[in-house]
């Protein structure tokens, strides 16, 4: 049985807590021995952590998610930075940082024009990159409809960091560049939907080398768990489907993903 780690979930999300010691309990029973976390604001920091203590397997990851940004006061950001640069020690990697540029992360009017929160988030994510620069820490990036304008910043801020895009559905030119800037690349569940025929045309070209896999849990569930929260187990699936594309035993997979990811982590 392969020792399986999960490159990016939210086991602290509170819509989970009640059946979350049944779904480490059979993510155990299936070899996964690690759940990489993608942090949210220092509410979901502090509970990351707690979750640790009853569940060493899980890995904080602190950092400002650009949907917590799209509703924060300049204020509630300063605090947040001011915090994360004193928690950071703490945490395996700093994420999820990035650009969200859907129009409901964009249209807070209380907080500003379109331009001003588009803007806000693009600062924030400045002030990651740097304070990750400084903890020499990886990155774990979320970017959606934002492609472009995260390439502009990365090449600026983020050059030379160590970090992995999470939840890749893009294609192979967008992969490459990503690649091509040093970072790995992390798929999920969409690779099991059939109109992704170009992400899974990427998957096939990207090295394993530079591939990891991810539930992103309890959201983006696979096809079999559409309407439902996504265990932590739906791995699994990615990983077959992964195989099959690569030509691969699913235990190569996931053994290469893990390795990358705690070579990325320093581990």
């Amino acid at each position: 049985m392969s020792r399986s780690i999960d490159s990016h979930s939210h086991l602290a999300d509170p819509r989970i807590q009640s059946r979350l010691d049944a779904w480490i309990v059979e993510a155990r029973l299936n070899g996964m021995t690690a759940h990489l976390q993608g942090g949210v604001n220092p509410e979901d920091w502090a509970r990351q952590l707690e979750l640790q203590a009853l569940y060493p397997e899980i890995w904080p990851v602190f950092g400002l998610h650009p949907y917590w940004v799209a509703g924060a006061t300049e204020e509630q950001c300063e605090q947040g930075l001011d915090q994360l640069a004193r928690k950071l020690g703490k945490a395996y990697a700093l994420g999820e940082t990035g650009l969200d540029f859907r129009s409901q992360f964009l249209a807070n009017s209380e907080l500003g024009s379109e331009s001003e929160n588009r803007h806000r988030q693009i600062r924030l994510f400045e002030q990651q990159l740097e304070l990750a620069r400084v903890g020499n820490k990886a990155v774990v990036l979320h970017v959606v409809r934002a492609f472009s304008e995260f390439l502009v910043v990365w090449d600026e801020f983020g050059a030379g960091l160590r970090g992995f895009y999470h939840s890749f559905a893009g294609d192979w030119q967008k992969a490459k560049q990503i690649l091509d800037r040093g970072l790995l690349v992390s798929v999920g569940a969409a690779i099991l939907y059939p109109r992704n025929e170009a992400l899974r045309s990427a998957v096939q070209r990207i090295p394993l080398d530079r591939l990891l896999i991810e539930t992103d849990c309890p959201d983006q569930p696979p096809p079999s768990y559409q309407g439902e929260l996504n265990p932590p187990v739906s791995l699994f699936l990615v990983a077959d489907k992964v195989a099959e594309i690569k030509g691969l035993a699913r235990e190569e997979v996931l053994d290469s993903s893990g390795q990358n990811l705690r070579k990325l982590l320093q581990l």
